[in-house]
């Protein structure tokens, strides 16, 4: 069985900081082990052929060798990815979930449900992890709560999709009734055999705001530590929670997977597990704990149901 040796990129460190290699590893999986030359990291494993194009995918990942003897032989093989990544790493705004911290999320959802054709975000933002579940040919619903997100949304994809002659449908309508608070108001993009939507509403609802269908990926990476606003006040995000995770489960198809990046000082882990296996979710070991900044270490918890 080949031996191959994945380079890690330098943007793994500007995700992951001084955990940069140790979340490499984890993502990555196969028992690879770190490899240094010079500046130059890689991850070693041994793999199938067969394995190399979900290798290839990994955030941290630039690119692949073969280990022969003491050597190392490039291979031509990248990621395939639809969509220009302008779409996801071309955006630059306050709070945007870094793109490969996003990745790596779908990346830790598909071992878990490695078949999945669709993703939900309840805590879209801008749309980072829907254009990222376009790019892997997923269909994407996102909820976000804020009714600047569909304007701002759209700018961006008007403007990526002009850049690159990206042929496209947008749509716009609501599914629910139209009102003045914006609730329930969506825009459709369609690229690339796949559609995402952005719908506007608390993410409390977003089991009536997905119109009640299920999704085999939940992706979500909540506020760090800051107040999450919504309905008539600030709430704190494990606030948000406690309100959500109902809804949220039930937007889980069986067999699916949620995974949700957090500040492990606010909500602690265990007590943010506990909110969803009381809903009947099984948590899944995992080691991509990595420090952000003094108050922010960023975590990954990962549930199947």
């Amino acid at each position: 069985m080949p031996r191959y040796a994945l380079l890690i990129s330098d943007r793994a460190r500007g995700a992951y900081f001084e955990a940069a290699h140790k979340v490499a590893l984890a993502e990555i999986g196969l028992d690879a082990q770190l490899a240094c030359y010079g500046d130059l990291a890689f991850a070693q494993v041994t793999a199938e052929p067969g394995e190399l194009p979900r290798l290839l995918r990994a955030s941290a990942v630039q690119g692949a060798f073969e280990v022969v003897g003491d050597g190392l032989v490039p291979l031509d093989k990248s990621a395939q990815f639809a969509l220009h990544p302008d779409f996801v790493f071309g955006e630059k705004y306050r709070g945007k979930t870094n793109e490969s911290f996003t990745q790596l999320m779908i990346n830790m959802g598909l071992c878990v449900c490695p078949h999945a054709e669709s993703l939900a975000d309840p805590m879209a933002g801008r749309g980072t992890t829907l254009m990222w579940a376009m790019r892997y040919g997923l269909s994407a619903v996102g909820v976000e709560q804020d009714k600047d997100a569909i304007p701002d949304w759209r700018r961006g994809l008007k403007k990526w999709t002009k850049l690159h002659r990206q042929k496209h449908k947008m749509a716009e309508g609501w599914v629910q009734k139209a009102n003045k608070q914006g609730t329930g108001k969506f825009l459709d993009f369609t690229a690339a055999g796949v559609t995402a939507r952005m719908v506007i509403g608390d993410t409390a609802e977003a089991r009536a705001l997905l119109l009640r269908k299920r999704f085999d990926l939940i992706v979500t990476d909540i506020p760090y530590g800051v107040q999450h606003m919504g309905g008539k006040a600030a709430r704190s995000p494990f606030e948000t929670l406690v309100q959500a995770a109902p809804g949220w489960a039930q937007s889980l198809a069986p067999g699916g997977a949620m995974v949700i990046g957090f500040n492990s000082y606010q909500p602690k882990r265990a007590a943010l597990a506990e909110l969803f296996t009381a809903e009947g979710l099984t948590e899944i070991p995992s080691d991509l704990e990595h420090r952000m900044s003094e108050s922010i270490l960023r975590d990954v918890l990962i549930l199947r149901k």
